[in-house]
């Protein structure tokens, strides 16, 4: 029912009722996390956890670190673990399951399949998505990728066998694999890519993302986060006091921002994007004559680039050899074009690209 239609003296009683529920999940939380003083709990959404599991797949798999990257509902949550269908899907640590199918009702929600959220003895969650839901041969979609003991309130172990990696839900186009994506005690989602890589995973990617320059999400005042925390020490590194590292987009980190990008010339905004992400990324990089050009950098290197993206077409303003926010959108705009990775650094790829040599 919409909470409009409502009564007023029933939307009141529901909020009062709301807010008590909160107040009791939150003290049940302080007092769990109370009689388990060795349980640590997250500072930043999407902070790299050193959290002790098991590797959620029982075979050959593959990953790298996709947490924050860019999906068409917004951002990555999870790491994606790639492996065949029907490999074994293990749970990461002992615990009870709590949801199967997004219900902890005895139907499962058999017409939803498949994932599983298995709650921790420590308080911690871990979640299964894009389990099996095919019958053994084909891609019908009238399969059950979980083990027939697992329902609401089964207790398993570190370790046991319970499903199978499939490409359920909005999985069925892309390669077989587990969405994983682990929560501490307070529900914050956070990224287990150090875990994984830890628990033996087979990372095949170059190490941890860069929440901030790798990240999809846009920032901007009211957010908070890992990227925010890294936002805030590369401000304060480049002189922008943010008032303080605390990973929470506030005030004062908004005129930060806006105090950076008027220094190099970008729409004043507040709001962290793809640009200002590279302009913060490239006054880090100081390489006029080796492997990256980015912004502020200064001299002839910049200069032949210009000169380079204008020839083709591409609007980086007069060859001044400073590497400013024109030359910034020709690069982006030629990296995307080009079908390069689209970050406004010019190393060796983007320089071959260009035949800059």
């Amino acid at each position: 029912m919409d909470e409009s239609a409502k009564p007023a003296s029933l939307r009141a009683d529901t909020s009062c009722m709301a807010w008590r529920r909160i107040l009791g999940v939150a003290l049940g939380v302080v007092a769990f996390v109370a009689v388990l003083p060795g349980v640590a709990i997250a500072v930043d959404l999407g902070e790299d956890v050193d959290y002790d599991l098991v590797f959620p797949i029982d075979g050959d798999h593959h990953f790298n670190d996709t947490f924050w990257a860019g999906r068409s509902h917004g951002f990555h949550t999870g790491q994606d673990l790639m492996a065949d269908k029907m490999t074994p899907v293990v749970a990461a640590a002992s615990g009870v399951i709590r949801l199967v199918n997004w219900t902890s009702q005895a139907h499962m929600n058999r017409d939803r399949c498949c994932s599983l959220v298995i709650a921790h003895d420590d308080g911690w969650e871990s979640w299964y998505i894009h389990l099996d839901n095919d019958k053994t041969g084909t891609d019908d979609g009238n399969g059950w990728g979980i083990k027939q003991f697992v329902h609401p309130g089964v207790r398993v172990e570190a370790g046991q066998h319970i499903a199978w990696v499939g490409d359920s839900g909005n999985a069925e186009n892309t390669s077989p694999h587990v969405h994983f994506e682990l929560r501490d005690p307070s529900g914050t989602v956070v990224n287990p890519y150090s875990s994984l890589v830890a628990a033996g995973g087979n990372d095949v990617g170059d190490g941890p993302r860069d929440p901030l320059v790798g990240g999809a999400r846009v920032l901007s005042r009211g957010l908070n986060g890992a990227d925010v925390r890294v936002l805030q020490q590369r401000l304060e590194a480049l002189g922008h006091s943010v008032g303080g590292i605390d990973g929470q987009f506030g005030p004062m980190t908004e005129n930060a921002v806006e105090a950076f990008q008027a220094a190099f010339g970008l729409e004043v905004d507040g709001v962290v994007g793809r640009t200002t992400k590279t302009a913060i990324a490239g006054v880090e990089h100081d390489d006029d004559s080796g492997a990256v050009l980015s912004v502020g950098s200064r001299g002839s290197g910049v200069r032949a680039l210009q000169s380079s993206l204008n020839e083709q077409g591409y609007e980086a303003g007069p060859a001044d050899g400073i590497f400013g926010p024109l030359t910034l959108r020709a690069v982006l705009s030629f990296q995307k074009y080009s079908k390069l990775w689209v970050d406004g650094l010019v190393g060796p790829r983007t320089r071959a690209a260009l035949s800059m040599g």
